[in-house]
């Protein structure tokens, strides 16, 4: 089958599918951005950046690991399958947990609490009986079966080499899928011809099946033998990456920081800030900025707050502080580039929303409630 054929079918399935009510993305519970980009997508590879600890692996997090499986959750006859394979090259697995943990608290029983304390850490604060009981409530429990049903954590394999051979042997798996057989004209050393049978296109035993394939961050791979860690994240983005979505039509997603030198603050002959200058973009990018040129897509979050700016884009920020961030599409291949939407940010809860267009006294009364909860 031709190139042209086979997008020309998966046109016209996508249609059908449509048409059925089947979905072909699964969406994200933010609405403004949902008009630019539809969710996630299969066979798209996207790249999550900001400067250091402004919030990347939570939003890394947010939209790919808490966003589908809330969405399939509450779609339970949807078409779509999540499966999500979380590579943490920063935290351990417990601590991926308590994270989600943290979240489901805040979104579901408003509960703001910060891993930390919910590990009560801290010499003031023991954890509340009552978020203890609603941890332990059989509710919480069966949505952590369900959870831990989609995502998969590895926090011991930190090489190139052996991130994709777990993709691959899972997507090589009989039950997972499998390669169509095809002859093609082999020339013998003896000159003469044969026919020799070839891998041939992959196919998915399900292809409602959404692998998400999460790489957190990939400045903490662990180079290969003889390669310096440039070279390493070079061939993980453009060979491993690129394969997993082309090949498996799998969802690559690596979270990827900005340089210290791109975050630092630069200035005009003012003494004003070049906020321009300061954003995080793809000549940012830690380590090694050419991932960018392999991605479909790239997205980043700006806290104008670390550079003690009173006001921006019509917010003020000596109310809403660090809980404000600027969630920025640096790189769209399939659709709008260069869009910003303002959001709120509970760093405790890994939760993010959008903030209205323009905020009043009760939505500014709102936030600071919020914040005062999470002290």
């Amino acid at each position: 089958m031709s190139a042209f054929n086979r997008v020309l079918n998966t046109l016209k399935d996508n249609k059908q599918k449509r048409l059925k009510g089947d979905k072909i993305a699964i969406p994200w519970s933010l609405p403004r951005l949902s008009t630019v980009l539809p969710g996630i997508e299969k066979a798209r590879y996207n790249l999550v950046s900001a400067s250091p600890k402004a919030g990347k692996t939570m939003l890394a997090d947010f939209l790919y690991v808490y966003q589908p499986i809330e969405w399939k959750i509450a779609n339970p006859d949807s078409n779509i399958i999540p499966k999500i394979f979380y590579f943490s090259l920063e935290v351990s697995i417990n601590s991926k947990i308590k994270a989600a943990m943290c979240y489901k608290l805040f979104k579901d029983y408003n509960v703001v609490i910060s891993p930390q304390k919910l590990s009560s850490v801290f010499g003031g604060y023991i954890l509340d009986d009552q978020v203890e009981e609603i941890i332990s409530s059989v509710e919480f429990q069966e949505w952590f079966y369900k959870f831990e049903s989609m995502v998969t954590f590895y926090d011991s394999i930190r090489n190139p080499y052996g991130i994709y051979k777990v993709i691959k042997d899972y997507a090589e798996h009989p039950d997972v899928g499998y390669y169509e057989k095809k002859l093609i004209d082999w020339q013998n050393k003896d000159g003469t011809y044969t026919k020799k049978e070839v891998k041939g296109q992959y196919i998915a035993r399900n292809p409602d099946e959404y692998v998400i394939v999460i790489v957190d961050h990939i400045s903490l791979l662990q180079p290969e033998k003889d390669k310096t860690l440039h070279q390493s994240i070079g061939q993980f983005s453009s060979e491993f990456c690129l394969q997993m979505r082309d090949k498996w039509s799998y969802i690559p997603v690596i979270v990827q920081q900005q340089s210290a030198d791109s975050s630092r603050a630069q200035y005009n002959y003012k003494g004003d800030t070049v906020l321009e200058k300061i954003k995080p973009d793809q000549e940012g990018l830690a380590d090694n900025k050419y991932t960018a040129r392999d991605v479909d897509l790239m997205i980043s979050l700006f806290n104008p707050t670390r550079y003690n700016l009173e006001k921006y884009n019509g917010l003020d920020l000596t109310q809403i502080g660090d809980n404000h961030r600027e969630f920025v599409i640096n790189l769209n291949r399939n659709g709008e580039s260069n869009a910003a939407i303002q959001l709120f940010f509970l760093g405790q809860s890994s939760f993010f929303s959008e903030l209205p267009k323009a905020l009043g006294p009760e939505d500014y009364g709102y936030i600071k409630n919020l914040i005062n909860k999470s002290k």
